[in-house]
């Protein structure tokens, strides 16, 4: 089978994924997902493992520091030469993830950005630096969703942070996936937008299960007393 035929079989057999936020259910799971993607030659499933590493947080969790992410970072950037539009999605990635880094030091407390370079990658740090004051980091005339998620950060409202900072990954990946349908490109891309939908199923099932346990807590604590003294149920039970 030729490499392109090799594309067009595989990426006419990954199911529409719909609009993100609209249902819980994802259409393919993770195992059907891994079946798929056996198509990959070795070399392209090596470069999509790269790519999911440094773009999602299960992937740079086990690294001990954020200049150990910035270099990951990079270095897959680098392995990509041969594919721009990738480099660019996870150029765009990263800088979203440092936009956000910023937006929660200064949640915390912190007064001056100190060595932004230290932390964050890309274009934006000089901007961080120079406008640490401002909710948006001077870039909210371009990217209003900063501002967004830094009145909803100051609020503990987490669920629109959360779904700010998605919708904004979401109308990257798509920017860059109206340029591509039976490539290589088309599958990573593909695979970014699943983990996003997946990241948020599996944010909304630890949130509904949390609302399950409070409200079980709230009717336990109004009940009489039981011999044994209260039940309680761990979340992670109820999401099981």
């Amino acid at each position: 089978m030729s490499e392109r035929m090799r594309y067009i079989t595989l990426a006419t057999s990954l199911p529409y994924l719909g609009r993100l936020f609209a249902k819980a259910d994802i259409p393919i799971s993770r195992f059907r997902l891994e079946q798929r993607l056996g198509m990959l030659t070795p070399g392209h499933r090596r470069l999509l493992d790269r790519v999911i590493q440094v773009t999602a947080w299960a992937g740079v969790a086990p690294l001990q520091d954020d200049k150990q992410i910035i270099s990951l970072a990079r270095s897959v950037i680098d392995d990509l030469s041969d594919h721009p539009d990738l480099q660019h999605l996870v150029s765009g990635r990263m800088e979203t993830r440092t936009l956000m880094a910023a937006l929660r030091r200064r949640r915390d407390g912190q007064q001056t950005p100190g060595d932004v370079d230290s932390w964050g990658y890309g274009r934006w740090n000089s901007a961080i630096a120079a406008n640490w004051s401002d909710q948006a980091f001077g870039l909210g005339h371009f990217m209003p969703w900063i501002a967004k998620a830094n009145q909803a950060m100051l609020a503990g409202d987490h669920l629109s942070v959360e779904r700010t900072a998605l919708t904004e990954v979401i109308r990257q990946i798509d920017h860059y996936g109206q340029n591509h349908a039976f490539d290589f490109e088309a599958v990573v891309i593909y695979v970014l937008k699943w983990t996003v939908f997946a990241r948020w199923a599996a944010y909304s099932q630890d949130k509904a299960a949390q609302r399950l346990s409070g409200l079980i807590d709230a009717v336990l604590a109004t009940a009489p007393d039981l011999p044994g003294g209260p039940v309680r149920v761990p979340a992670e039970e109820l999401s099981s």
